[in-house]
């Protein structure tokens, strides 16, 4: 007797069950996307100051030399204290304006992703900023990261590294009110003047909160973070 054939609806699998962070991470951003009201705009980013910025460290054989995302969560700190309505929490009483810049960015880790924070962003050196957020990144590797040290942000920033992925949107992190992610650095054709010519580039995405704030002021917020990272003389002051 032949055996029947399964039903299309019958396929056979292997099951991988969800860990307590992956629970815990649908759960939270199932609550995001329920609650907030979210919308995106985008930039392109020249990233030729920045790619020279780390070269010549590296040339001077510096002790640390600052990561792409250590000098985007720089920037982004700064770009924070001039838009204070993106560091901040949106609550039912209003939007709560914290008095200090503490950006939180995202870690692969075979668990899921993690978001450490870089508690005062704005204020800290480079190469401070790159000692804490390595450390923050092995531990959250490593199992090891304490939920503490995943507390306090008023804004986000998700980097997806070299890869393939030109832009991509995040779910913002409640109760704070936008996240920033930022596609990998390649060639691409820009327009200087009247020609075109190739440049390494970056596409950042800004995720709002549309309680918090409106198109125009994620246009300066955005307009702000692109002035730090295209000036080297502002990158190699921070």
């Amino acid at each position: 007797m032949s055996k029947r054939r399964p039903r299309p609806d019958e396929q056979e699998y292997t099951l991988l069950e969800l860990t307590a962070m992956r629970k815990a991470i649908g759960e939270r951003t199932l609550k995001s996307k329920l609650e907030k009201p979210d919308f995106w705009m985008s930039t392109e980013i020249d990233a030729t100051a920045l790619t020279e910025v780390r070269a010549s460290l590296r040339q001077t054989g510096a002790d640390v030399i600052p990561s792409y995302n250590d000098y985007i969560l720089k920037a982004v700190g700064l770009a924070l204290r001039e838009n204070p309505r993106f560091n901040a929490w949106v609550a039912e009483d209003g939007l709560h304006v914290l008095e200090h810049v503490n950006v939180a960015f995202a870690v692969a880790t075979e668990q899921g992703v993690l978001m450490p924070t870089l508690m005062d962003a704005d204020t800290k050196p480079m190469a401070q900023i790159a000692e804490e957020t390595k450390g923050m990144i092995d531990m959250a590797r490593k199992g090891r990261l304490r939920a503490s040290l995943q507390m306090g942000a008023g804004f986000s920033v998700s980097n997806i590294g070299p890869s393939a992925v030109d832009a991509f949107s995040a779910i913002i992190s409640p109760p704070q009110a936008g996240i920033l992610t930022v596609g990998a650095i390649k060639m691409r054709p820009v327009v200087i003047g009247s020609e075109i010519v190739a440049c390494k580039t970056m596409v950042c995405t800004l995720t709002i909160d549309h309680a918090a704030a409106d198109g125009a002021d994620g246009a300066k917020f955005l307009k702000d973070i692109k002035r730090v990272l295209e000036s080297r003389e502002l990158l190699e002051s921070v």
